[in-house]
């Protein structure tokens, strides 16, 4: 259920609030899961709706409101684990390329150029780690807003998953080296923003 739901979790979130809730629960009182379980029960009105319909193969239309709403609940926190977790794996494969790169520069050899082309090689496969890690910090960030967690989102997780700065692939000339792509785009966001700092300043939820 885990994976089913890191996988469409977005889009249902996405029906909840373009459709519209029950009237009876408005898009500033109720939690998600709350307007997700009413529209999963409510099989009259909300019928040929792929998303909801893979949702009641895993969570029964009949069954009580609150229960709908606890396991959507129960599903939306272990997704949300999920991801973490996600981020800490590519963390950890960096800090393993991290230690790596170290033992190669502390390395005294005549062929210099052999620990040149390691220390790249290395920086590439950290490099890629931290890509991954830093598009899973995105995805939670996604996951989190959807789930109703608005106020200081982006500010908790960043200060939660840390990620350190691109190693340079010339150890000789950091200073000059041309900025990654990775870092080109956290440098223009940095500036201009995305839309979950647009939802966090003046989002719809608020």
């Amino acid at each position: 259920m885990t994976f089913f739901l890191h996988k469409i979790y977005p889009h249902i979130i996405q029906l909840v609030h373009r459709h519209g809730a029950v009237r009876a629960l408005s898009a500033n009182s109720a939690p998600t899961w709350q307007r997700a379980a009413v529209r999963v029960k409510n099989t009259e009105t909300e019928k040929n709706n792929p998303y909801l319909e893979l949702i009641r193969d895993t969570h029964d239309p009949s069954l009580h409101l609150k229960t709908i709403e606890e396991e959507l609940q129960g599903s939306i926190g272990k997704a949300l684990g999920k991801q973490g977790q996600k981020i800490r794996l590519y963390v950890q494969l960096m800090q393993q390329e991290y230690q790596r790169y170290e033992t190669l520069l502390q390395q005294t050899a005549e062929d210099q150029q052999t620990i040149r082309k390691e220390l790249a090689e290395v920086a590439l496969a950290y490099n890629e780690h931290r890509k991954q890690a830093i598009q899973a910090r995105w995805e939670l960030m996604v996951h989190r807003q959807a789930a109703g967690f608005i106020v200081n989102n982006h500010q908790h997780v960043m200060e939660h998953y840390p990620i350190a700065e691109a190693l340079p692939i010339d150890y000789d000339d950091k200073e000059n080296l041309p900025k990654s792509e990775s870092t080109r785009k956290e440098k223009k966001m940095q500036q201009f923003g995305d839309q979950l700092d647009w939802w966090q300043r003046v989002g719809r939820w608020k």
